[in-house]
């Protein structure tokens, strides 16, 4: 059974493919793609779950 952690962590990747799939068809300019997986991978959601399932502090990406 899935918890809610894993949820998070599979539907971010599966985010970030998308998106990395889209800049490889030239749909998209990279800083764009580069916004877009920043937003994907750094909500707050995935960080808390990688925090728990780290049992340490995950650091954020923007600064």
């Amino acid at each position: 059974m899935n918890s809610p952690d894993h949820d998070a962590l599979y539907r971010a990747v599966v985010d970030a493919r998308r998106i990395l799939s889209e800049d490889q068809l030239g749909c998209l300019d990279p800083v764009q793609t580069l916004r877009r997986l920043q937003a994907v991978l750094d909500r707050d959601e995935l960080v808390h779950a990688l925090d728990r399932s780290n049992l340490q502090r995950v650091s954020r990406l923007h600064r």
